[in-house]
């Protein structure tokens, strides 16, 4: 069974004014610069295509009248590069052709080739063709359309497909093949290794893939599967984002995206918005893989991304409603765009009224400029009012490089609902003679608010509201949201740090209560943490008796003076925020203090920042 997977492609070219505002340029800790290149890759989210989520290794026949026993592998990748160009998708961004697993073969002679058939250990064999065994003319191929040309394969001996053409011990061979073929992004599983083995697994792929580039202007984009390996409560899943983010661009953090299941008819059986059959428990729907990327979003930066999985507009099961809220939380985390969905019946079928609108939510040139923006920050959750994942309301917001910033409004639920929004829920700070400009993501309508005022939204059901805000020199804005915990398990949700006892914090299922809305110093300072419910007090910790309380603010008291660090902790005079027990996966347990200690899940939090966060 394949463990997780992912998929991705280099930046579209986005340009945008870098005005002085409340982000500057350049505001994310990251380092584009990592192992398998000297040169800065991926300054944007990358985007492209990926056959795994739709296609699998399943043979698919042709839509040409061609024999589907001469369709190959190859031919199939090549006419969904085609599609990308004759939809006007490559032109927007989405350039990147990844081909997944069962594409490769190793022969005795121990080096790698295109595979002879299109078929896998796991699924069976077919007749159908595979690739040609060498590679260049295929790459060729996509080059020559003005695409880049991206494969796939595992750090360990077996592929997720049980395919024996792992990278163990091939990595310095394989790295020159892929350079020699011309190949510009390779995507690593995990599969076939030990856990223990995957920070040297990946590290020899790195290091492999910058020698084999050294002397070559194509470099490879590495994408990293490694965090995705473990789970939100292990504390490897911490540990490995410090070191993936040295050797590659892009990293998978949670488990594989699904796409609906169709029964004999070829009518859905489920729903991918939200996997509820505990059959695919291992798999996310589009709103869980939500959850699990954007409690990351704290190290995404230039050259640093967070891979949310693969979007599904197109023809997988989701409604236009959630196609657009998945591009939308896409952009808003600025996750990659990598699209997994067949575009060859997108460009043959332009008049079907589904996939028309999912090719016009797939270009949206507002949505794209959001997610491709220049100062890279990764959008954190303002809000989760409801634990389900079925009902409520979830609020996100990414800052931008020209001082403004965008928002989403998500309706969780299977009915249309409205939404009045404050837009002092948001962090912002400004008064009634502070008109700000809000340009609607899915229609352009520009409206106007007071920074002060409420917006009113109606959404359908599983749709979204996104905007984004002009910088306005009359308004500031701070980081602002719910603090919340690690999650018990992927696709769960997260507890909130709760201030409603005010003697005392705790844990506790996030609501919209005032006491979980928290204000914190701007990123990369240190300063007071001020509550919504309690008006001139601050956070303060107790260093006699290790409780965490609200209490009169006094300035430059060390025990109210805190910082977020990247590695997800909240620090003031010398101690770190700490779940008591190590109960994080259980409400009413006190936020006590503790001895800061490396990588305990405990004292791992996600809050609002506007730039990753200093080591």
């Amino acid at each position: 069974m394949p463990r997780h997977r992912y998929g991705g492609g280099l930046p579209g070219i986005v340009l945008l004014s870098c005005a002085v505002g409340l982000f500057a340029p350049g505001g994310a800790s990251a380092d584009p610069v990592a192992a398998n290149t000297p040169v800065p890759l991926a300054l944007s989210p990358p985007m492209g295509f990926n056959n795994w989520a739709r296609f699998m290794c399943v043979p698919q026949t042709p839509l040409d009248g061609r024999s589907p026993q001469k369709y190959s592998f190859q031919d199939f990748m090549t006419d969904q590069g085609r599609g990308l160009v004759s939809t006007g998708l490559a032109r927007v961004g989405y350039k990147t052709v990844v081909v997944d697993d069962c594409w490769m073969q190793r022969d005795g002679d121990g080096q790698l080739y295109g595979a002879s058939h299109w078929s896998s250990p796991r699924h069976g064999n077919s007749t159908q063709p595979g690739f040609a065994r060498d590679l260049t003319p295929y790459v060729a191929d996509l080059h020559r359309m003005g695409l880049l040309a991206g494969v796939y394969n595992t750090s360990g001996a077996l592929t997720c497909e049980r395919v024996p053409s792992g990278e163990a011990g091939h990595q310095n061979d394989d790295a020159r093949k892929f350079s020699g073929w011309g190949v510009d992004f390779l995507k690593l599983d995990n599969c076939g290794a030990p856990e223990t083995s995957l920070e040297g697994l990946f590290g020899q792929m790195g290091h492999a893939l910058g020698a084999a580039t050294a002397h070559s202007d194509r470099k490879i984009l590495f994408d990293e599967s490694a965090p995705a390996e473990f789970g939100p409560t292990d504390p490897l899943k911490y540990q490995s984002m410090q070191w993936v983010r040295g050797l590659g661009q892009m990293w998978r953090v949670a488990p594989d995206i699904a796409t609906t299941r169709l029964d004999a008819q070829g009518h859905p059986m489920d729903d991918p918005w939200v996997v509820h059959d505990p059959a695919r428990a291992s798999l996310d729907g589009v709103y869980q893989a939500f959850t699990d990327t954007v409690a990351l979003s704290r190290y995404v930066g230039p050259g640093n991304w967070n891979d949310a999985d693969q979007l599904l507009p197109g023809d997988n099961g989701l409604t236009t409603a959630e196609e657009r809220s998945q591009m939308g939380l896409w952009s808003i985390m600025g996750a990659p765009l990598v699209l997994s969905a067949d575009v060859r019946r997108m460009a043959r079928a332009p008049d079907d009224p589904h996939l028309k609108q999912s090719l016009a939510i797939l270009g949206n040139p507002r949505a794209i400029a959001i997610d491709q923006d220049t100062l890279g920050a990764g959008g954190y959750r303002i809000l989760r009012d409801n634990p389900s994942d079925d009902a409520g309301t979830d609020i996100a917001l990414k800052p931008l490089a020209d001082g403004g910033f965008a928002f989403l409004v998500l309706n969780k639920n299977a009915q249309a609902a409205t939404y009045d929004l404050p837009m002092s829920r948001l962090g912002i700070e400004g008064g009634q003679q502070c008109p700000l400009a809000l340009t609607d993501v899915w229609t352009g309508k520009v409206t106007h608010v007071a920074a002060n005022g409420t917006v009113s939204l109606r959404m359908e059901p599983h749709d979204n509201a996104m905007y984004r805000v002009a910088p306005a020199a009359c308004m500031s804005l701070k980081p602002s949201g719910q603090i919340t915990t690690v999650q018990a398990a992927f696709g769960r949700p997260p507890l909130c740090v709760d201030a409603s006892r005010g003697d005392h914090v705790m844990t506790a299922a996030c609501s919209a209560s005032p006491a979980q809305q928290w204000v914190l110093p701007d990123t990369r300072a240190e300063g007071p943490i001020h509550n919504a419910a309690f008006a001139g007090k601050c956070l303060e910790l107790d260093t006699e008796t290790g409780q965490v309380r609200m209490a009169a603010c006094h300035a430059g008291a060390v025990t109210q003076t805190f910082r977020y660090h990247l590695n997800g902790t909240l620090s003031a005079a010398g101690s770190c925020l700490d779940v008591a027990g190590a109960a994080v996966n259980f409400p009413g347990e006190r936020i006590m203090t503790a001895k800061c200690i490396a990588w305990r899940v405990s004292e791992i939090f996600s809050a609002p920042h506007h730039a990753s966060p200093a080591e």
